[in-house]
């Protein structure tokens, strides 16, 4: 008969693959690259591929190119999610599998975006602002790790001080969108959950019905906000 804490590792074990985490150096590299591609002059990459909330209607696609984009010329903002992506999404990346992964990096940085077009108030400084930066699909990312499974040998303390920290810092300094952090993390933790504690059988069905639903949600919630405000 198994200890408690063999059966904890077996689980675990079943939970993680140790296939390389393709889809997380994959979305560094490109990430790094448009980066790069940002401090081409007459580009103008930030400028066009930043989700701006008065925008959305004619260019739909900003809600996702806002992950490619970062504050320049200084890499910090770069570095800072880069490194959440890297630790955090190279082990989810093993806990999800390569595909669902990749849909909660993408509805995560979606979530992001919708969140911070809800929350803005028409026609005010947000409404018309750049808002750049992966920290919605990172925060998606982190979400997964709250879900309540013991399928996750995960350090849970270390996950909730990173949210809080992150969360203080973004209430407390100036352009730094908590609104985004709080859209992809709620993002991730519902997608987290559907891929986690679901039967193996039911997993991938309940999984992609779920992306399915948010991403409506999404839209709806986004159509109520612009339609709301007369545009």
């Amino acid at each position: 008969m198994d200890t408690p804490e063999e059966g904890s590792a077996r689980e675990t074990g079943r939970a993680l693959s140790l296939s390389p985490p393709l889809v997380t150096r994959t979305i560094l590299i490109v990430t790094v690259v448009a980066f790069l591609a940002e401090l081409v002059p007459g580009l103008s990459l930030l400028h066009r591929l930043s989700f701006v909330p008065a925008l959305t209607l004619d260019q739909p696609w900003r809600v996702l190119t806002v992950a490619l984009v970062h504050e320049e010329p200084s890499p910090f903002h770069l570095f800072a999610n880069m490194i959440g992506l890297f630790f955090f999404g190279t082990f989810v990346e093993r806990a999800l599998g390569h595909w669902r992964f990749l849909i909660v990096y993408l509805i995560g940085t979606m979530g992001g975006s919708a969140m911070v077009l809800v929350l803005a108030e028409p026609f005010s400084s947000d409404w018309v602002t750049n808002h750049i930066g992966a920290s919605g699909a990172v925060f998606a990312i982190v979400g997964v790790l709250l879900a309540p499974t013991r399928r996750l040998d995960r350090n849970l303390t270390g996950v909730v001080v990173f949210v809080a920290l992150n969360f203080g810092y973004g209430l407390l300094v100036e352009g730094v969108s908590w609104q985004a952090h709080l859209g992809g993390l709620l993002t991730g933790f519902v997608l987290g959950c559907a891929a986690l504690l679901v039967p193996k059988r039911a997993r991938n069905t309940v999984f992609f019905l779920t992306a399915i639903g948010l991403v409506l949600l999404m839209v709806l919630a986004g159509a109520w906000r612009l339609f709301g405000v007369g545009l």
